[in-house]
């Protein structure tokens, strides 16, 4: 084994607390963006409408096979 890796891991793990970044004060957190109710029946509107479209497909080929 190489010793070189353990020196390097234990000077890291004496370096780290000294030398912890400290946050910002300007610095906003971050923040997950929220999606309001409108994307929500946008969504809900496609996937009707997708839905409503394989019906219709599916309705065409049946009547297509059966006659």
């Amino acid at each position: 084994m190489n010793s070189l890796v353990f020196q390097k891991t234990a000077l890291d793990r004496e370096l780290a607390p000294k030398h912890a970044a400290a946050p910002s004060p300007r610095q906003r957190p971050v923040r997950l963006r929220r999606k309001g109710p409108v994307f929500w029946a946008v969504a809900a509107l496609l996937v009707l409408a997708a839905d409503f479209l394989l019906a219709l497909f599916t309705w065409l080929a049946v009547d297509f096979v059966m006659s």
